[in-house]
């Protein structure tokens, strides 16, 4: 049996527990969770050095980053286009994990992957406290769904780091511990850019024009500090920071993998610079109606409206970015949020186990042109997923669908006396 078989099962287990759980109503303790997460994922990274063929950026740019910063160069200008153009914080995560793997003896098919599981397996405390009601559960289901386990254990891919930053912010800036919140959220847009689009639910979770204000200027602290530490610790002069600056807001505009862009080109991945400025424009633009639409909404209900326009609108996108919703879909379930989590896990677990492996030449490219098509069967779910009752504090009826009982927050306030909270 190929360890692509092999790790079938086990995804199917743990998302029938998941399912289960929400059925059932069931509230697991951390640690069983924990358990739960970590059994999955360390299954999927023993598993995954096994398999015929490694991710590509895993396999050669994310081990090429790690050892350019060895090295001390700058991965962004040294790497081929495209390869890295981020902040240095992860490249140093990377370099990290190497010198690990050469000290304990691991190959880097198995260290590479550390980091990303160990912030994935963070994350399930950190969404059962997100979560609103049922925070067990939540956390539970996040260990057991398919898509954070084949993203950290088998691609070693960096949104679990991400989210962790993120999550965590958003829960600092809910305490009002807001320099914490800045700098959380901070490091969070320091590992990629689409972490961006966490930053107005961070902001508007603390009440107040000057803590706001505050929590921006934190949030600049530590992109800052990254850059600066490019000509500190690598090769970068200062007078080629704008230049590095610019390369890191560029991006390879390749399309045909997703969405509007897959139709366009028939299922054909391709790079288009055309393509990418008209997805360009029509991402901001959806983007900017999401926050206006959701302004008046809780947090962390605009954060996972903005997630998931995102992913609704975008031009281009790996499986990956599949990842970066369910937290707060989980912790802030909308009526339909099992649709979209459904959707998403049968498309990365077909795209990771399925086509990644087993398929070679023309048979591959006839099924990987159907995956990107069927694209679109998910993102209608993920369209149906939207909060869109979640509009604002004054909606009236239940907050969060069917599976979720008991008083919204407001509500239970007003229940005992105490009044509604303010809008923050």
């Amino acid at each position: 049996m190929t360890p692509e078989v092999m790790m079938g099962p086990p995804l199917a287990v743990g998302f029938a527990l998941a399912v289960l759980a929400q059925r059932k109503g069931w509230a697991p303790p951390l640690w069983l969770a924990l358990c739960a997460g970590a059994a999955l994922r360390v299954l999927a990274m023993l598993l995954a050095p096994q398999m015929a063929v490694q991710p590509y950026d895993f396999e050669h740019d994310f081990r090429d980053a790690a050892n350019a910063v060895l090295d001390g160069l700058n991965p962004t200008m040294h790497l081929r286009e495209g390869g890295w153009h981020f902040l240095p914080l992860l490249a140093y995560v990377l370099a990290g994990q190497q010198e690990l793997g050469e000290t304990l003896g691991l190959s880097w098919a198995v260290a590479g992957r550390i980091v990303p599981i160990v912030a994935d397996l963070a994350l399930i405390p950190l969404i059962s406290r997100l979560a609103t009601e049922r925070g067990a559960l939540r956390g539970f289901q996040y260990a057991c769904l398919p898509v954070g386990v084949l993203v950290s254990g088998l691609h070693g891919q960096f949104p679990p780091i991400t989210l962790l930053f993120g999550v965590a912010a958003l829960l600092a800036a809910r305490r009002g511990r807001v320099q914490l919140a800045g700098l959380l959220i901070g490091l969070s847009v320091s590992c990629t850019h689409w972490s961006l689009l966490l930053v107005p639910g961070v902001v508007l979770a603390v009440p107040g024009l000057r803590r706001r204000v505050t929590v921006l200027v934190w949030t600049a602290v530590a992109p800052l500090a990254m850059l600066a530490s490019s000509a500190v610790f690598l090769d970068t002069a200062v007078s080629e920071l704008p230049a590095l600056v610019r390369a890191i807001m560029s991006t390879r505009p390749v399309v045909g993998d997703w969405g509007w862009t897959a139709v366009a080109t028939g299922g054909e991945q391709m790079v288009s610079p055309a393509f990418g400025r008209t997805g360009l424009v029509i991402l901001a633009a959806a983007l900017l109606a999401a926050l206006w639409w959701w302004r008046r909404a809780e947090p962390e209900v605009l954060t996972l409206a903005l997630l998931l326009v995102f992913l609704i609108v975008t031009y281009r996108l790996g499986a990956q970015y599949l990842l970066w919703p369910l937290p707060y879909l989980l912790a802030r379930p909308p009526r339909r949020a099992w649709a979209a989590i459904t959707a998403t896990s049968l498309w990365v677990v077909v795209g990771y186990l399925h086509l990644l492996y087993f398929m070679a030449g023309l048979e591959w490219g006839v099924a990987h042109r159907l995956w990107v098509l069927s694209s679109l069967v998910v993102i209608a779910a993920l369209v149906c997923g939207l909060p869109w009752r979640e509009r604002g504090p004054l909606t009236t009826g239940p907050a969060t669908g069917a599976d979720e009982t008991g008083p919204r927050p407001a509500e239970h306030a007003a229940q005992k006396g105490r009044g509604a909270p303010s809008r923050r």
